[in-house]
């Protein structure tokens, strides 16, 4: 039986279901792809675990007696990550080798764990003898190119000539994401804050600075716990709980069930699971006590970021007297954490955030389920109705133009489209681009999987990670949830922000509640543009980017796109990248405040 390799690199589905939205939003989305399609037959892009073959999906890859290395999936582990529907997010964390003779005959190297890594990436889909596993590793990262061949000695000498056993590795969660944001961002973890590098540029003063907020993929388990030591967070946490304690009442009090069309027909579906809701553990203990699998869950995860990122922003301003949201120059947040930035910025009350964002994962996640979508995460479903999302790291010199074009083509050539009885099968769209080296792909695993071989063969890019998320989130046919979220948004009082907030959509700063409004709705079917946000920031003589949450992933890109900017510029970079999601970041970035202030 063979396995079915998914190959995944960043983008994101573009399937067209029944307009909920305006019809500026929907000119927009054509505007930015055209229909889908799908990649050439044959695809065997290495991605994570995967099933067998489903009967029109055609892939070939060594047999356990031809490749040079155990298969990866005959491993249990490997098999168990999509056996079980709950699983197909969970990281796994790469093995360590352990010293012990190799057999003459086989030449083969001992894993300590049952999650097990090849050494190899897929070269090519030949059954030879000669070729390589079609699969890279079985945790979030992936090479889609070949890599150097291993060192057949897993020890290391020591200056006095004995063999040293390398140390284990550290599986604890914030070990374990650490991992998965290095895949992401294709570099090392985020350095700790340099205290000392406002002063390179011989600053006087506080440079101007923007707080940026993560979303959906940065949840990991025991996030932020050390927070629980401070009041301002102990507070938030409790705020938050009492909130979603209403959150039933809450949504019903919206009658999505009474409206016409899919938007009803989410409601109607939210209705029928309250019964199973009720039983929930709370979300304080799904982030504590909980797994990655029940925290990953859209409805935990982007609460989950919410309330976590508010914490860290509330310790700074209560607990260690940081005025940081009210003197930023601008506020943001990436896909998801656009709420914890409204937040931030006065226009929406955290108790209606904390209802809204639950509300958000729900409705993108149950909008999967619909007719024209027909998307499922059940263990048969084929892999072109599977639901993925997955980062691509581009090789240097190519641009993001070129995945636009390659998706494009994909979708074209194929006709990948909502139709009555396929929904957005094989579909794949641009989600997000990151960084400029780094775009996120959304739609079905079989989508994304040909859009990275396609990717892997033109040379643009050779390396893709799939990101721990429950539904391919920035796509076209996520309209009947955007629909579903105007309603709430437009039922929610809310303020003009205090300080300017950027779209992820342009850009551009958002002043009104009209403007909120408007981009919390179109962001939800249409890619994220950080990037260019980004970029947006230094024009506007933004210095300085406070990233303030859970998880380094963003704040690695951001560091990387503002060195590569200073390298081919011929003024040094005044942009430098701090990331507060540890308690040492926590201390570090408050006695940088402090003494800058005294400088004022």
């Amino acid at each position: 039986m063979l396995p079915r390799s998914t190959a995944r690199l960043v983008t994101s589905t573009n399937c067209h279901a029944p307009s909920t939205a305006s019809s500026s939003v929907a000119a927009v989305r054509h505007a930015h792809l055209s229909p889908a399609s799908t990649l050439p037959s044959g695809s065997c892009y290495a991605a994570a675990p995967a099933c067998p073959p489903q009967p029109s999906f055609h892939l070939s890859s060594p047999t356990p007696s031809t490749s040079k290395e155990d298969p990866i999936w005959s491993e249990p582990s490997y098999v168990a990550r999509y056996r079980d529907p709950k699983n197909h997010d969970r990281p796994l964390v790469r093995p360590a080798y352990v010293a012990e003779p190799s057999s003459p005959a086989s030449g083969r190297r001992r894993l300590t764990t049952s999650s097990v890594l090849s050494s190899t990436a897929p070269a090519s889909t030949s059954t030879s003898a000669s070729g390589f596993s079609p699969f890279s590793y079985s945790t979030p990262s992936r090479n889609l190119s070949p890599p150097l061949p291993r060192p057949s000695s897993v020890c290391s000498t020591g200056l006095n000539g004995s063999h040293r056993r390398r140390p284990t590795r550290d599986n604890s969660p914030r070990h374990q994401r650490l991992e998965m944001e290095r895949a992401w961002s294709g570099g090392e973890a985020s350095p700790p804050i340099p205290t000392e590098s406002h002063h390179a540029h011989g600053q006087s003063k506080r440079p101007n600075y923007a707080l940026l907020y993560p979303g959906s993929g940065s949840q990991y388990p025991l996030m932020a716990s050390f927070l629980k030591n401070y009041t301002a967070a102990q507070q938030v946490w409790k705020e938050a709980e009492e909130s979603l304690s209403a959150f039933e009442s809450w949504r019903r009090s919206l009658k999505l069930d009474q409206y016409e069309g899919e938007i009803g027909e989410l409601g109607r579906i939210l209705d029928r699971t309250e019964e199973q809701r009720s039983h929930e553990p709370s979300l304080h203990s799904v982030v504590f006590d909980g797994s990655q699998e029940e925290l990953t869950r859209a409805a935990n995860a982007q609460p989950a970021i919410l309330v976590t990122s508010i914490a860290f922003t509330r310790t700074l301003e209560q607990n260690f007297g940081l005025d940081v949201a009210k003197n930023a120059s601008a506020i943001l947040g990436h896909s998801s954490g656009e709420y914890s930035a409204a937040v931030a910025s006065g226009a929406i009350d955290f108790a209606d955030a904390v209802k809204l964002i639950r509300l958000h994962g729900m409705l993108t996640t149950h909008a999967l389920s619909l007719p024209s979508i027909n998307l499922s995460t059940s263990f048969d479903t084929p892999a072109a109705r599977i639901p993925q999302m997955s980062a691509v790291v581009l090789n240097p010199g190519h641009s993001h133009d070129e995945v636009v074009q390659v998706v494009r083509k994909i979708r074209a050539e194929d006709n990948v489209g909502p139709q009555h009885d396929r929904g957005c099968a094989g579909t794949v769209e641009v989600a997000s681009f990151n960084s400029s080296a780094q775009i996120v792909l959304s739609g079905s695993r079989e989508g994304i999987m040909r859009a990275s071989e396609f990717l892997r063969e033109q040379g643009i890019a050779s390396r893709a990670a799939d990101l721990p998320v429950s539904a391919p989130f920035h796509c076209s046919f996520l309209e009947p949830a955007a629909g579903g979220m105007r309603v709430a948004l437009e039922a929610t009082h809310l303020n003009n922000p205090l300080i300017p907030l950027v779209s992820n959509l342009d850009g551009t700063m958002i002043n009104t509640t009209h403007s909120l409004v408007s981009n919390l709705v179109a962001q939800i079917s249409l890619p994220v543009r950080w990037s260019k946000c980004l970029r947006n920031l230094a024009q506007d003589h933004i210095d300085r980017l406070v990233f303030l949450g859970p998880g380094k992933a963003l704040a690695n890109l951001a560091r990387r796109d503002a060195t590569l900017r200073e390298k081919h510029s011929d003024q040094p970079s005044r942009t430098e990248v701090l990331s507060v999601a540890t308690d040492a970041d926590l201390e570090a970035f408050a006695e940088l405040w402090k003494e800058e202030t005294a400088q004022l």
